[in-house]
């Protein structure tokens, strides 16, 4: 019997999926919202098998009656919200008159008569060239034909060249051609496999030049890995945890397989995943911002004011933030699509918005891998280890070449950027265990990379955010990563890094910058307080690419109220909201620049704490306790908060 595609069985579905992941990290969840009948069955229930089916001898196990349950959930809000249609109208009238690619679906459905002509021949000459990101835009034509069925509104030499640009297209790496795609990371897998499944379902009696498949036979192929993406998602959540920008390339494919795959199960699957998505973002995020940990992330998301790509998703979804993008990815795809938010969704975001204590578990350890079933040469399984960027694990890194030597990827994206001379080193060693033994040596970076079991810990007042990867993997080396971050507004954030200066390693690693990635710290956070240590580790051979610079700290003084400096606290207002950073090594402001914060030294220890008037008289009180407060690092790090302790 399928799953009713609502928020509170996508919710009860996550429960369960989660509970059989490894037992030793933490998967509590706390909200103001009680949900405790439901999270019961996260503790005495384990009912999946390795592939994501129900194992019936173990739902017979369950402590709580189903149909109890059944009842219960049915009786929570599942139709959306008049408010949501709203937004949803909304954003389709302004972008069905945008110029944008992902607007021109909106055209389509709405039947405007006007397409961007220089827009589509872009995303023809992308798919024709095998270009990386080829998928987004490939995602967009899918769903460009699938709407022009509901209104035969594209002129027929346009919807001729779609098709034909999707019938040569190369939709898995499996396939022959040489390309510059990435294929293997979260959010390509579904897009790729989403519009295989839709192209085939439209052509399924067509046979695709590149591949000289049919399209019934690229159903049978893109099929099983989409219910395998979906289950592994709902069981262990995403690699690229609450990325700010990835999930944005997440929920088109997501969408376009809930409007349009034959698939119950699919259409069922990716629908609960949208809720999932949605009920993560909410729980981490503050006025608007995905204000958390990111396992992928930019600069440009973080510098000049909070930037999230998921920001019209959040906003359609929910009602939090605002819309400001006509033509963004997400927001295109959801108001042309049947999909509807749940109302429990605006319910727990409201609920939530100005005091909420949130625990979240994301992804899985690459060591857990056999214990799951999960292998590590299967080439299915090789490319999920590669969604959460563990390419180079020790335990993957032979699977990793056999896949491109069996595809012939050394030309392709990223690995046709590595130097020869690391190519010489390592070919050779393919299939060895003297490989392992090299991933073994370079673990700092070969597993710092990987994205694997990470805790949030989100604590949130009406007056700021305080955020959290709690203790992932500190003192190892990796990119894209932001693991921490105290907000009191979209201005005015605080968060640091220990960077080291990769973007002339040419080994593909110019992911890790100033500001996002290089040495992850250990981060211990408790409500509105936390303690952030930066140390690094000998990295041999790329010790010269890869040394820790001078610490940091991202506070940029001239948009908060006010900012004092006692006693070596560094302290900022902005309305009722308060932060305060210690440094165990004395700083001092960079040179030209009003946001960076100097610790000249290769490890560093930060202290947080995060105040308002309801914890401190006003600010003069919090500046006073604070820098009068015991610190000390003679023995590991030891503080002594006015507020908690």
């Amino acid at each position: 019997m399928m799953i009713r595609t609502t928020l509170a069985l996508s919710f009860l579905a996550l429960l369960l999926f989660s509970c059989s992941s490894s037992e030793k990290k933490d998967t509590d969840a706390d909200s103001v919202v009680d949900v405790s009948d439901l999270a019961s069955l996260a503790d005495s229930t384990d009912v999946l098998d390795d592939d994501g089916s129900v194992d019936a001898a173990d739902v017979s196990d369950a402590k709580v009656d189903a149909a109890d349950l059944v009842e219960e959930v049915e009786e929570l809000p599942m139709e959306p919200t008049e408010a949501f249609l709203q937004r949803k109208a909304q954003y389709l009238a302004e972008c069905s008159t945008h110029a944008g690619i992902y607007a021109q679906t909106c055209h389509v459905l709405e039947d405007s008569g006007d397409y961007n002509e220089s827009e589509l021949d872009a995303a023809f000459a992308k798919l024709n060239a095998r270009e990386d990101t080829a998928d987004f835009r490939t995602a967009g034509l899918v769903r460009m034909l699938y709407l022009d069925q509901k209104t035969n509104a594209l002129p027929d030499e346009l919807r001729q060249e779609i098709e034909t640009t999707l019938l040569n297209f190369k939709y898995w790496l499996s396939e022959p051609g040489k390309d510059k795609m990435c294929y293997w990371s979260e959010n390509h897998q579904i897009l790729f496999h989403s519009s295989e499944l839709l192209a085939g379902q439209l052509f399924k009696n067509e046979s695709f030049s590149n591949s000289e498949m049919t399209g019934a036979e690229h159903m049978e192929h893109a099929q099983p890995l989409i219910i395998k993406w979906l289950n592994r998602k709902a069981r262990f959540g995403f690699s690229e945890w609450h990325s700010n920008v990835y999930f944005n390339e997440d929920m088109p494919a997501l969408l376009n397989l809930a409007d349009f795959a034959e698939d119950e199960e699919i259409r069922t699957k990716a629908t609960m995943v949208l809720d999932i998505m949605a009920y993560d973002m909410l729980n981490n995020t503050y006025k608007g911002y995905f204000a958390t940990a990111h396992g992928r992330t930019y600069e440009n998301k973080l510098l000049d004011g909070l930037s999230d790509s998921t920001r019209e998703a959040l906003w359609m979804m929910t009602g939090l933030g605002e819309h400001k993008d006509s033509g963004h990815f997400t927001g295109c795809f959801m108001a042309t699509s049947g999909y509807e938010a749940p109302a429990i969704l605006e319910e727990i975001a409201a609920a939530t918005t100005e005091r909420h204590e949130h625990k979240q578990r994301d992804s899985v350890d690459v060591a857990d891998g056999a214990d799951l079933g999960i292998s590590y040469t299967d080439f299915d399984d090789v490319i999920f280890w590669a969604g959460g960027a563990a390419l180079a694990a020790p335990a993957v890194i032979n699977g990793t070449l056999d896949l491109v030597a069996t595809y012939d990827l050394w030309d392709g994206f990223l690995f046709g950027d590595i130097p020869e001379d690391i190519k010489g080193l390592v070919v050779p060693l393919a299939g060895t265990p003297a490989l392992v033994q090299l991933s073994e040596e370079l673990e700092v970076l070969s597993r710092g990379i990987a994205l694997e079991t990470m805790n949030t810990y989100t604590w949130r007042t009406p007056h700021y955010q305080l955020s959290a990867a709690q203790d992932y993997n500190p003192g190892l080396w990796g990119t894209q990563t932001h693991i921490w971050q105290a907000t009191l507004d979209g201005e005015c954030y605080v968060f640091a890094t220990l960077p080291s200066d990769a973007s002339s390693s040419g080994i593909g690693l110019e992911f890790a910058t100033p500001w996002v990635g290089s040495w992850l710290p250990r981060a211990t956070v408790y409500q509105n307080v936390g303690v952030f240590q930066y140390r690094t580790q000998d990295l041999g051979m790329l010790s010269d690419y890869l040394a820790a610079k001078n610490a940091h700290a991202f506070f940029p003084k001239e948009r908060f109220d006010e900012v004092r400096e006692e006693n070596g606290w560094v302290f900022g207002k902005k309305g009722d909201g308060y932060v305060a950073l210690y440094s165990q090594i004395p700083t001092s402001w960079a040179e030209e620049s009003d946001v960076e914060l100097l610790a000249e030294g290769s490890e560093n220890t930060w202290v947080v704490e995060m105040g308002s008037p309801e914890e401190y008289q006003d600010f003069d009180d919090f500046v006073a306790k604070i820098s009068g407060a015991e610190i000390s690092f003679d023995s590991g790090v030891q503080y002594v908060s006015p507020s908690v302790g």
